[in-house]
């Protein structure tokens, strides 16, 4: 009986219904059982993930960093030659662990990693702190150690983000496992901010006490030590009273920890710091425009070629003892310099601000670029404004030549000796004016160039369309301050660009006429070798066909006519001198480019915040020209004349559909295009595919014109007046009025 009632009580229960909770807390506990190993998967993946993700220091490139690196030149034996040491960025020198007192390393370790000697790369404590304090949203000391602040020093990545973070332990903990804590800790020193623009505690402790790092006292270093950080809170100049605050908190950790005794930590405390803040007013040191340009892109290339993090490719340039190979000519980088150096050698504006300008020599067919200047004057400091290359302004009648007459040579629009009218022409509400208001009628493209004719340029965009000019612009002479706005064919003809266009890369967009209308990008180095000679980079020549030789010849020809009789004849100091003069609205800019088939050189003058430089006699980025040019020009043993167009060659209006003479009805349907041919190999019969018409509407004038005007073969010997149709009805005004209304003559 007993046992029945046993049975049937545990059948009870079993059957019992469960109640709600039951339910609810188990069916919370299954799908836990189930989630949680999930997720431990998922951000168990999700770290393998951004591991995999994290670039790889390569320590052979942080551990030596304690040479100087020097750039050089090759003289006429083959010989390098240093032209100077390179000036860090930030004040640096390096200094060897040993020659660090141990204090000063023991008061680094105490307040910023006191751990460091026994930990792998990271503090699992302070870690486990610092990600407490993240989520609750809390301030208060990192969780970085020593090796995780070196290695945010080296990557340059300080962004303050979950990622970044678990890259960097895991960047740490592969640093230690391959460096001592010696050399971790020696990088370290000298790789840390201390405030007022310099690194490391051999430049502070010049800076802060005018000694030697190894000639430090335990108060010195505790008080360098402590500005880490926060550098601008603890600068010892700036806020004397923070830093000697921190100083006495790292002395009090250094006596916690047992690095020094009570004796040590009062005499210290007590000890008056005597800071040279006269040092704040000492003069960095300089270096030239050319040299901080080579600096510039050797950083970028071992960043592109060597895959380095800029903080790597900077430290390799400035401290790893590599003799940068240049491009520099010494003679003329001392030509140039003798006339930028001194304002004497420019004119006075009526202003009372003074104008600046700048200067680059190229070769056309290497794109060395053998000198240039960023401005005028003693150079104040290292990487100041480099005007040649880091500026750019609107180039005026400069942008003629590149953006106007090649294209339309090129893409068959015009011949030099093709017409047009020099008239009032108007878009929407816009007219073009020339210098002295005058319109001279009818001229050749030739002379258009040569006396630096407004409407006709504005006329052929029109006819060829802005896209052709500014893809011309962009894509062939690699122009990169180009914006959509630019397709604006008064701004493209007259140079009203938005931006404009820097001194660098006029030189080299115009070094494709000499060179046969081959671009060639522009370079400073040669090579670059480590202290044991070994080549660490070399520049490689990179080129592109700008336009055809044809155009580019033409092009030389009617530039040549530029300096022989037209705008530019002060440059005429050679005979084989072309080139094109610029000023721009108001006289806010003067322009002169000029070439042979040796040299090419620009030069932009003005203001740095453009506005009108007053009455100023003659073109003075001309007369600077000539100054740095004429002693370049006058050592010169090279007389190689500039390319010109061949004479048998004859320029025939064909149809482009069917590559026959066009008639006016090919004219009408827009297929007619202008082509240049040896003489003899020059279609002769007429166009088929379109039926001539009796006459001929619209042209320069709106007259009718008869066919037979329409079919003539120019020469390049003379001039015959081509169609009257040659100006169609000019594409739709862009929303952006043309930035330019009249450009002053040159």
């Amino acid at each position: 009986m007993k046992s029945g009632e046993t049975n049937m009580n545990k059948k009870n229960k079993k059957d019992k219904p469960k109640n709600f909770f039951s339910i609810f807390f188990g069916t919370i506990w299954g799908v836990f059982k189930f989630v949680i190993p999930i997720g431990i998967l998922l951000a168990i993946a999700v770290v393998i993930f951004i591991f995999a993700g994290t670039p790889q220091l390569q320590t052979d490139d942080l551990v030596r960093m304690d040479l100087t690196s020097s750039v050089c030149y090759r003289d006429a034996d083959g010989k390098i030659v240093e032209i100077e040491k390179i000036a860090s960025t930030q004040s640096r020198y390096w200094v060897g662990l040993n020659k660090v007192p141990q204090y000063m390393r023991d008061a680094f370790v105490a307040i910023e990693d006191e751990r460091f000697y026994s930990h792998s790369g990271f503090d699992i404590k302070r870690t486990t702190k610092a990600i407490l304090e993240y989520f609750r949203g809390a301030g208060g000391p990192g969780g970085s150690t020593i090796t995780q602040q070196l290695v945010k020093n080296v990557t340059g990545n300080d962004q303050v983000t979950p990622i970044r973070k678990i890259q960097e332990i895991w960047l740490a903990f592969n640093l230690e496992r391959k460096l001592s804590k010696d050399q971790i800790l020696e990088l370290y020193v000298n790789t840390i901010y201390l405030s007022q623009g310099v690194n490391g505690v051999q430049t502070a402790a010049n800076l802060y006490f005018d000694k030697d790092v190894s000639e430090l006292s335990l108060a010195e270093s505790a008080s360098i030590s402590g500005i880490t950080q926060f550098p601008s809170e603890y600068d010892p100049f700036l806020n004397p009273e923070s830093n000697k605050r921190k100083q006495e908190l790292v002395l009090s950790k250094m006596l916690e920890l047992g690095k020094i005794t009570r004796v040590e930590h009062d005499a210290a405390v007590a000890e008056e710091l005597a800071f040279k803040k006269g040092n704040m007013r000492v003069a960095i040191n300089t270096q030239s425009y050319f040299v901080d340009q080579v600096i510039t892109d050797v950083i970028k290339d071992l960043i592109k070629e060597k895959g380095m993090t800029e903080v790597v490719a900077k430290k390799k340039v400035y401290n790893g003892g590599y003799r940068i190979i240049t491009t520099m000519d010494p003679t003329i980088q001392e030509s140039i310099d003798r006339v930028f150096e001194n304002p004497a050698s420019f004119p006075k504006s009526p202003s009372a601000d003074t104008p600046q300008g700048a200067i680059v020599v190229m070769e056309p067919k290497t794109g060395y670029i053998r000198g240039m200047a960023g401005g005028i004057g003693k150079k104040s400091g290292t990487f100041t404004l480099n005007r040649a290359t880091q500026t750019v302004r609107q180039p005026g009648s400069t942008i003629k030549p590149i953006a106007v007459y090649a294209p339309a040579i090129e893409y068959g629009h015009i011949t030099p000796n093709k017409i047009y009218t020099d008239k009032k022409v108007t878009f929407g509400n816009w007219s073009p004016n020339n210098y002295d208001r005058n319109f001279r009628g009818d001229m050749t493209i030739r002379t258009a160039v040569q006396i630096s004719n407004n409407t006709i340029p504005v006329q052929i965009v029109a006819e060829m369309g802005a896209s052709k000019s500014l893809s011309f612009l962009r894509d062939r002479l690699k122009v990169t301050s180009l914006v959509k706005d630019d397709e604006n064919f008064g701004a493209l003809a007259l140079g009203g660009l938005t931006n404009g266009i820097s001194v660098l890369e006029l030189t080299a967009a115009y070094a494709t006429f000499p060179n046969n209308g081959v671009y060639t990008k522009p370079t400073t180095y040669y090579e670059v070798l480590d202290n044991s000679g070994k080549k660490v980079l070399t520049s490689k020549r990179v080129t592109s066909i700008a336009m055809s030789e044809k155009t580019a010849k033409s092009m030389v020809e009617m530039l040549r006519g530029v300096v022989s009789g037209g705008t530019g004849t002060a440059a005429n100091i050679a005979p084989n001198i072309a080139g094109k003069t610029g000023t721009t609205d108001a006289d806010k800019d003067r322009w002169f480019v000029g070439f042979s088939p040796e040299y090419i050189a620009a030069v932009w003058y003005g203001f740095d915040q453009p506005k009108s430089m007053g009455y100023i006699s003659g073109n003075p980025a001309l007369n600077a020209w000539k100054q740095v040019m004429q002693p370049v020009y006058s050592a010169s043993k090279n007389k190689e004349p500039l390319p010109t167009p061949d004479k048998n060659d004859v320029t025939v209006s064909i149809c482009s559909e069917s590559q026959l003479v066009a008639n006016s009805g090919c004219h009408s349907a827009d297929t007619a295009v202008y082509k240049t041919f040896a003489t003899g190999s020059q279609p002769t019969e007429q166009c088929t595919l379109h039926r001539p018409e009796a006459s001929y509407g619209g042209g320069t004038e709106g007259n009718s014109v008869p066919d037979s005007e329409h079919n003539v073969t120019i020469s390049e010997d003379g001039p015959q007046k081509p169609s009257a149709g040659a100006m169609p009805t000019p594409e739709p005004i862009p929303s952006r009025a043309p930035s330019r209304t009249a450009l002053p003559g040159e």
